[in-house]
């Protein structure tokens, strides 16, 4: 029998599948032996083989080191007849080791076919090299052979598709990596933006947990307050601020419930000691299930904003020339005196007691026209200040216009208000006024008073019994105090 005979016969458990066409791409199968007779009646009985609609065509080497060339070459072959003994007694096993050491090539099946039975490999070097199969020449016949090609290519295909599948999982999973990289470092590159941002805010920014800790804080704050946050930071560390200059009216511990946002107005010692008033405006920061994770908060400095205010209704209320209140402030404030004093609290006969003096400069045009504009201004600036020094806290003078004033007592009867009077004329009178250039003069005023009591009592009705007392002190001889 020849080894044709011996690597061909039938097998009668089972029959070769019948011959099909197909125009796909063959199954290639290297075979590697050293005979070529091998080579011919392997490549006429793989024609009757098929496996998924592609048939096998085999792809020869004549040695080991032919093969090596073809591996190098055709990383793709699924399957590999090799025959152990070649140029060598263990040619095939070397290449076997050559294909999985140095090629690296894991998916491609070794089927290991020997003509010489004493020939085979060791159970160690089948394990080590990853040999797929081993199979005697003269048992191999064409069924098993069929066989043992299915069960190769099938192995070899998986193997192929799960390395697909990897790389592609791989794949994904590194674009999703570099992705999540991306972004993260663009998170990184906002919060670090935002952190500067707020670093470099004008305003004091904070944040305060739900520990009640002030854990976050920004320059501003840090000047603002120095002893408390000493070594603080806009961090994410969550460094807690302590110390005595957080004063709890201007950060409150409670949040009003049901807000989003509130403001308010306050008023703080500043590192200077200088008073600064702040607009503080909060906002709750919650979790997404709603439980309240802490508060944010932004405090402007309004004191320069504030004292402009003040400075613009002074100016709004006041004469340039006197700093006395201009003439509509004075009738306002006349005009509040009545309606305090219109209304009468329960069990009381009559309304509050108050009164209104006229005052007017004697002489006032023989001061301009002999001593000059300048020293009638200097006049009437220094009649407000002698006026000032007679007064209580709660009496008011304002500049009616040109040298006559009018002068507002709360809580005054008509004895008082005629007391009063008396001083302010005693005071004017005395009053002596030297110019820059050596000259000086003294001045008198008249006074005309008159109570506001009745609640029938307007402000013209008011001004005008005070003008009536006033023209006639002057009628009088000025320099006096006359009552209506």
């Amino acid at each position: 029998m020849s080894p044709d005979d011996l690597m061909f016969e039938d097998d009668e458990a089972g029959t070769v599948p019948a011959r099909l066409t197909t125009a796909a791409v063959p199954w290639p199968v290297l075979v590697v032996d050293d005979d070529e007779q091998v080579h011919a009646m392997t490549r006429v009985l793989l024609n009757d083989f098929e496996f998924e609609g592609r048939r096998f065509a085999i792809v020869s080497a004549f040695s080991a080191a032919e093969a090596r060339t073809i591996l190098a070459e055709r990383p793709d072959l699924p399957v590999v007849l090799l025959d152990v003994v070649m140029e060598t007694q263990d040619a095939g096993l070397r290449l076997v080791h050559h294909i999985r050491r140095d090629l690296g090539n894991r998916h491609i099946r070794i089927i290991l076919r020997t003509g010489q039975p004493g020939q085979a490999p060791e159970r160690d070097a089948i394990v080590a090299y990853d040999i797929n199969d081993y199979k005697s020449k003269a048992e191999l016949t064409a069924q098993k052979l069929f066989t043992s090609l299915v069960s190769a290519v099938r192995g070899w295909r998986d193997l192929v598709t799960i390395e697909t599948l990897n790389q592609s999982l791989e794949h994904r999973v590194a674009e999703r990596t570099a992705q999540l990289e991306r972004q993260t470092a663009l998170a990184e590159e906002q919060r670090r933006f935002i952190e500067n941002l707020v670093e470099l805010m004008p305003s004091p920014v904070w944040y305060k947990d739900s520990a009640g800790r002030y854990a976050l804080c920004n320059r501003a704050f840090r000047e603002l307050f120095p002893n408390a946050a000493d070594g603080a930071g806009w961090s994410s560390e969550g460094q807690e601020l302590t110390g005595q200059d957080l004063p709890e009216q201007v950060f409150p511990e409670q949040v009003p419930s049901g807000t989003t946002a509130f403001s308010f107005e306050t008023s703080v010692a500043g590192p200077d000691g200088d008073a600064r008033e702040l607009l503080v405006v909060k906002r709750p920061l919650t979790s997404p299930d709603g439980a309240a994770t802490g508060v944010i908060a932004i405090a402007t400095d309004i004191t320069e904003r504030r004292r402009m205010e003040r400075e613009l209704q002074r100016l709004a209320i006041t004469d340039p020339l006197s700093g006395a209140h201009n003439r509509r402030h004075i009738l306002e404030l006349l005009e509040r005196l009545l309606t305090g004093l219109d209304v009468v609290p329960e069990g009381r006969q009559a309304a509050g007691m108050a009164c209104l003096i006229m005052l007017d400069i004697d002489h006032f045009k023989r001061i301009n026209d002999e001593m000059g504009h300048g020293a009638g201004d200097i006049a009437i600036r220094r009649v407000v200040e002698v006026i000032r020094g007679q007064m209580r806290a709660t009496d008011q003078i304002g500049r009616i216009g040109g040298e006559e004033f009018a002068i507002l007592l709360p809580d005054s009867s008509r004895a008082d208000g005629v007391a009063i009077a008396e001083r302010l004329r005693s005071g004017l009178a005395a009053l002596a006024i030297e110019l820059s250039d050596g000259r000086n003069f003294q001045l008198t005023g008249s006074f005309g008073l008159t109570e506001v009591r009745t609640l029938g009592d307007t402000v013209e009705s008011v001004l005008g019994r005070a003008d009536q007392a006033l023209y006639r002190a002057k009628a009088l001889g000025r320099n006096r105090v006359e009552v209506m």
